[in-house]
């Protein structure tokens, strides 16, 4: 009987060990950043980690940090990692702290390893991901969030969208996963992932020249207080060129024509005026952050039509219009804003603005001469309504032709 007692309280105790085992240890936290590490004891604080990929290409050795602030910048005490062969980075931070900022990478020249060449990167630059899209951090993702940071009021669709539609981005191919070595694709998928790597690849070197340049018109240093403006300016000259890249990619798409990325980017990198990104355009920007506007916009207005057509003939009484795409600052728009001249100079006129068709027009103040080249230039100073001008002189040219009729012979 005694020993049958034994057997019964051994039998207890062991049952209670499993149960110990069993429940004890290796518990997430519930936090949906990813893997959570249990401390090593109660005075560790428990963490969790971050995993995710940095490209375009896989880019190696950049600088991987949780942006607490979201200035741009690696601060001390901010969680931060280098990244790793095929772009990958672990990330120790707190949990939940994931989905509550963003993930940065820093991209260093002559130390960050571009995987598509193989080569160093010849300029520094940042890709970021919007808090809770840490898994992939491209130049399409740090575009994403850059835009959710200048409009506040955009959801992370909105801008999701925004920069899709810019680029021409099929709603098939995901902007924050990998789209250098998609999973499970079906080879129609797979050429809307390469030319969604293409256009990566773009962004990618545009975003380093661009920030270059205007490192240097700051006269060699971007200060940590700037980073931020730094950055809008970087993405909003990317995207005033965005159907340039889309054009040439769905050239390769329709027509088969292969785009050669390299001669692309320099290309855009060249019709990019960046000597006006310098501390004056840095002061506008820091204005239009404080002006706080619903929508932001820093981009120039745009010329929808003309007339006459560039090259094209008019009348001896033409009258010169142009449309924009948005209201214009009337406080500029001074006789000398449009100037037309032609063999004898400048032709005097009267200039309007229609508010209702935001366009202008210009009336000589005599016919033209016949048969004769002449010459419209649209003044860099126009600006629109918020200040933001055209920066560059637009002219063209058309020449005259005679078609008046002739008064009536008097009656005798």
């Amino acid at each position: 009987m005694t020993r049958f007692i034994s057997i019964i309280i051994s039998l207890f105790a062991l049952s209670s060990l499993c149960l110990l085992s069993a429940c004890g240890g290796g518990g997430g936290g519930g936090d949906s950043s990813g893997t959570s590490k249990a401390a090593d004891d109660a005075s560790s604080p428990v963490v969790t980690m971050l995993t995710g990929k940095v490209a375009d290409g896989y880019l190696r050795e950049a600088r991987v940090f949780l942006d607490r602030n979201n200035n741009h910048a690696y601060d001390n005490g901010e969680p931060t990692t280098q990244s790793t062969s095929g772009g990958s980075y672990q990330l120790d931070v707190s949990p939940g702290e994931g989905d509550l900022y963003p993930v940065v990478a820093q991209v260093v020249a002559g130390q960050t390893v571009d995987e598509d060449t193989g080569t160093t990167v010849a300029y520094n630059y940042l890709l970021e991901s919007s808090p809770g899209y840490w898994q992939f951090v491209s130049p399409l993702t740090t575009l994403v969030k850059l835009e959710r940071d200048k409009n506040p009021s955009f959801s992370h669709q909105q801008a999701e969208i925004a920069i899709r539609s810019r680029f021409g981005i099929a709603d098939s191919v995901s902007l924050f996963t990998d789209y250098i070595e998609p999973e499970n694709v079906n080879s129609a998928l797979i050429t809307e992932h390469s030319r969604t790597h293409k256009a990566a690849q773009v962004i990618a070197t545009l975003m380093g020249r661009v920030r270059e340049s205007i490192r240097q018109n700051l006269g060699g240093i971007i200060g940590a207080t700037e980073q931020s403006l730094v950055s809008y300016m970087v993405s909003d000259q990317i995207l005033l060129q965005a159907g340039v890249i889309e054009q040439a990619l769905n050239a390769e798409r329709n027509q088969g024509s292969v785009v050669d990325v390299v001669a692309l980017t320099n290309n855009i990198a060249d019709a990019i005026n960046t000597d006006r990104l310098d501390a004056e355009a840095l002061a506008l920007y820091e204005q239009r952050l404080e002006q706080n506007f619903e929508t932001w916009d820093m981009s120039p207005p745009s010329i929808q039509s003309q007339y006459p057509p560039a090259d094209d003939t008019a009348s001896v009484d033409v009258v010169v219009s142009l449309s924009f795409d948005e209201s214009l600052d009337e406080t500029l728009l001074s006789n000398n804003i449009v100037d037309l001249s032609g063999p004898n100079g400048s032709v005097s006129g009267v200039l309007n603005y229609d508010r209702e068709s935001l366009s202008i027009s210009f009336t000589p103040s005599q016919l033209l001469i016949p048969f004769s080249r002449y010459q419209v230039t649209v003044k860099g100073e126009l600006a629109d309504a918020l200040g933001n001008s055209l920066g560059d002189d637009v002219s063209w040219s058309f020449t005259t032709i005679f078609d008046q009729v002739p008064p009536p012979l008097p009656d005798f």
